[in-house]
């Protein structure tokens, strides 16, 4: 299965540099400046890993993962930031964000961790549910 990872930043420099390195890394990657473009990109080409901004014009990242949540709880949310409070860390943390990483980022190796974390998660829950349930490999985030 190849995993899908979609980068949610207004700006379009960080979207295209991580885009970039993880389709280098071997993801299926793509980036989005718009969250609510996003959100609909979610719900037609199905994502395993979501990275996004938090403070973003018109919908928040606290607001675009709230609404990746209510859609499906198993894509794996990965929130990045240059604006760093309290608050911003346990509103996502409590709408069930994996991690909180923050901006700038020296060593994308942090993120790469990240999403490896999510990657990891994911196919722990697909043997779970092979050997259960029997079911097949799921092509898609439950």
């Amino acid at each position: 299965m190849k995993i899908r990872v979609l980068i949610v930043d207004d700006e379009q420099a960080i979207v295209d540099n991580l885009e970039r390195h993880f389709r280098y890394l071997g993801y299926e990657a793509k980036g989005i400046s718009d969250p609510h473009q996003a959100i609909e990109v979610i719900k037609t080409e199905n994502y395993h890993v979501v990275i996004s901004d938090i403070r973003m014009p018109d919908m928040n990242g606290t607001e675009l993962l709230k609404e990746i949540k209510e859609y499906n709880g198993a894509i794996s949310v990965i929130m990045i930031t240059g604006f760093v409070t309290m608050d911003n860390v346990m509103t996502c943390m409590r709408l069930g964000a994996q991690t909180c990483i923050f901006k700038p980022i020296e060593d994308l190796k942090v993120l790469e961790d990240a999403v490896g974390e999510a990657v990891n998660k994911l196919n722990m829950w697909q043997g779970i549910f092979k050997e259960v349930a029997g079911y097949k490999e799921l092509g898609t985030p439950f």
